[in-house]
């Protein structure tokens, strides 16, 4: 009799739904994210997005569709070489900017490309060239002021400014209109709704971002950042003892998403951000990153649950067996009856 109430303890005892527990309702969650067109790295993400209280954007291309358009253009030399010079700077660069004002130059112009000399990219400025002696800059009010350039224009604008010179004199403003993804503000919401904070972080200047902070109801924002400034800010919020996810698509947001506690790379970011990413979006819809927070924070509840209804199990059952009420019959068939059970409640994750 004891033996049999030994093996009937043993057998009831056996962890098979306690270790079924997450791996399988990891796995479930991991496939309905997929579904919605989100690679997750690691399962443990799963846990950390659930857990998050602050969500870190960037602005071009994360919150806004990053199609920039010229809108407003205000020249003041306009001769050829000038014109060539613009083009083959914005030529040396693939950032969003300078791609929409070398499409407008070229729709407008008739352009020979230069060869220029010692092109230097300046993180979340813009670009500095030479051609013969000839100085060249191309970018915002934070790389003239870098270089010593005389501003004497009013660069007060609620549009992305683009700004050339030539020998420490401005030649051309660019003014560049940018929309909001049209489901920015469904996102943003959602998230206030799960109580979780919003962030926007950009290198645009300040009347830029107020306008699409105002626009979206962001409270928290900072402008004129550079790509440390962005990682040196997620490391504040991550001392301050909050759970910090990133979501960027550029070279410029590479430092800051290896600093946050979850990384989200859009679907058109460039190859660094989508190294350092944790997650990978194969779209730009900012839905699927609303269905990422709902996902996992279901996946994680019901986890718990896994766990829960595991421990309860064994906590009823082993004392039972122990008593020598349970024979290993049917001590096999409540062992496995829990671990379907466990499985069973993995599988309603799938359910709308």
């Amino acid at each position: 009799r004891s033996f049999i109430t030994a093996i009937s303890v043993v057998v009831i005892a056996c962890p098979c739904a306690l270790a079924l527990a997450t791996p399988m309702a990891s796995l479930v969650g991991i496939s309905e994210l997929a579904k919605k067109s989100l690679l997750f790295k690691e399962a443990k993400f799963i846990e950390t997005i659930a857990n998050a209280t602050t969500v870190v954007f960037d602005k071009t291309g994360t919150l806004t569709k990053g199609e920039l358009e010229v809108g407003f253009v205000e020249f003041f030399n306009k001769d050829e070489k000038s014109i060539n010079l613009l083009y083959s700077l914005l030529d040396s660069s693939n950032h969003p900017v300078s791609i929409a004002v070398k499409r407008y130059i070229k729709e407008n112009f008739e352009v020979s490309n230069l060869i220029l000399e010692d092109v230097k990219n300046i993180e979340a400025k813009g670009l500095s060239a030479r051609y013969e002696n000839i100085e060249i800059l191309g970018g915002n009010e934070a790389l003239l002021k870098e270089f010593d350039v005389n501003i004497n224009i009013d660069l007060n604008s609620k549009f992305t400014q683009y700004l050339f010179c030539i020998d420490k004199k401005i030649v051309a403003n660019f003014e560049l209109k940018d929309e909001l993804k049209d489901d920015a503000k469904e996102l943003i919401e959602y998230l206030k709704e799960q109580n979780i904070e919003s962030i926007m972080l950009t290198g645009d200047n300040n009347f830029v971002a107020s306008s699409i902070a105002k626009e979206l109801e962001i409270s928290n924002y900072k402008a004129n950042l550079t790509p440390k400034d962005k990682a040196d800010f997620i490391k504040d919020l991550k001392n301050s003892g909050k759970t910090v996810v990133m979501v960027g698509d550029g070279v410029n947001d590479s430092v800051a998403l290896a600093s946050s506690d979850v990384a989200i790379a859009m679907g058109n970011s460039a190859d660094v951000s989508m190294m350092v990413s944790d997650v990978v979006m194969l779209n730009s819809k900012l839905k699927s990153l609303k269905d990422a927070f709902i996902i996992s924070k279901k996946t994680y509840k019901h986890i718990k649950q896994n766990l829960a209804f595991s421990l309860i199990y064994n906590t009823i059952t082993i004392p039972i067996a122990a008593a020598g009420f349970i024979i290993p019959l049917f001590a096999a068939l409540s062992m496995s009856l829990s671990s379907l059970v466990v499985v069973l409640n993995s599988l309603r994750i799938k359910l709308k």
